[in-house]
């Protein structure tokens, strides 16, 4: 029971978490049995009701990023305009060759096929123009996420302090927390700070050379802690300047649940992050330290 102390059954949108004690009886020659059952009825309900939230979750912690494409481009230094062609370049020339694998593999006899058999692991039937479409949703994604990364080098953004203990009447100054600076003019610039519990797992999708485990990570509760927009930030200019205010993370502490991870990639996270949204320019963002929170100050009321 001490083991299991602190712990709370959770149901959500992908995930459902509760606790169990097992119970393993053997002997030698005659008896060999195992009773699991659910704790759920003896511990103790210390985590008061959540505060009532929007169903927004994914707006607030991924929101639609919206940018132009090259006046991006023209804003990010001349090493990284390169390195972002190039990664166009190489991945639509790796996808355009993977198709054509694909498609002389489906029109060829299996002994002459170059990379996608007509069959799978398990000898049953399999196209191979679909995995080679599988293969190039793959090839887009990362390069998609590369690109970004380039595209992100018009600015500086990083912490400016850490935080080392947060509970429900810690405020911080959102201008002592974050700061950077621009190469080029933030016309309306939006800096948020948000906080969701994000649902982790994994399932087993497809079957035979097909069958692949999928990781996922779901936010299905959030809160927006902090929202300022600024009509412009000249280039150069330390952003910290533009931002004097205080926030609290009190309403994370009303409205979220602790951390209740199982393992690395199973169970209920908190995650929380900085965020620097620009009209014309990919979103920076901030990913915050989730140790920080003291863990009693959930459950109280």
């Amino acid at each position: 029971m001490k083991k299991a102390s602190g712990s709370f059954p959770y149901s959500g949108s992908k995930i459902k978490i509760q606790t169990f004690a097992e119970v393993k009886i053997t002997t030698a020659l005659f008896f060999n049995s195992t009773t699991k059952f659910s704790l759920s009825n003896h511990i103790s309900g210390e985590l008061p009701k959540r505060a009532k939230v929007k169903n927004n979750a994914k707006q607030l912690i991924d929101p639609k990023d919206s940018f132009h494409f090259f006046k991006n481009l023209s804003s990010i230094p001349t090493g990284n305009k390169i390195a972002t062609i190039l990664l166009l370049l190489f991945g639509g020339a790796l996808i355009i060759f993977n198709l054509i694998i694909g498609y002389h593999d489906q029109m060829a006899p299996e002994h002459m096929t170059w990379l996608y058999s007509h069959y799978d692991s398990d000898g049953d039937k399999s196209s191979p123009i679909i995995k080679a479409l599988t293969g190039c949703v793959t090839i887009a994604a990362i390069v998609w996420v590369a690109m970004i990364k380039q595209l992100q080098k018009y600015m500086a953004f990083h912490f400016r302090s850490r935080i080392s203990k947060v509970n429900r009447e810690s405020t911080i100054n959102i201008g002592k927390l974050v700061t950077g600076r621009s190469r080029v003019d933030l016309i309306d610039p939006v800096l948020r700070v948000v906080a969701c519990n994000m649902e982790k797992g994994k399932y087993v999708r497809g079957y035979g050379s097909n069958r692949r485990t999928v990781s996922f990570s779901h936010p299905n509760r959030a809160v927006l802690l902090y929202s300022r927009k600024i009509p412009i930030i000249p280039k150069g200019a330390p952003i910290h300047n533009y931002f004097n205010e205080e926030f609290s993370f009190k309403p994370m502490f009303q409205a979220l649940y602790p951390r209740q991870m199982i393992s690395q990639s199973h169970g209920l996270d908190l995650v929380w992050e900085v965020q620097l949204i620009v009209g014309d320019l990919v979103d920076q963002e901030l990913i915050g330290n989730r140790g920080v929170f003291i863990q009693k100050e959930f459950y109280s009321a």
